[in-house]
């Protein structure tokens, strides 16, 4: 017996997670480890969870949202004379 879809119905409304830039995780990362900051406040005046910010802190600790440059590596080419 196989199995077939129903082509005809459009996929659900569901709204898949967002995906905030480095930059933004950064800043509010360095923003909540000031001193005096409210998290909760921090967290609700940019329309995130609480808990993600907390892990972007942890984040930032462990130094993921450093910009990074590609390295350059040196190249021998040997040539088949």
């Amino acid at each position: 017996m196989g199995m077939t879809l129903n082509t005809d119905k459009t996929m659900c409304n569901r709204v898949g997670r967002p995906n905030y830039p480095a930059d933004f995780k950064r800043r509010l990362a360095v923003e909540a480890c000031a001193p005096g900051i409210s998290v909760s406040k921090l967290a609700q005046q940019n329309g995130i969870n609480t808990d993600m910010r907390v892990k972007w802190r942890r984040g930032l600790c462990a130094g993921l949202f450093e910009p990074t440059t590609p390295a350059l590596l040196p190249v021998l080419v040997k040539s088949r004379l």
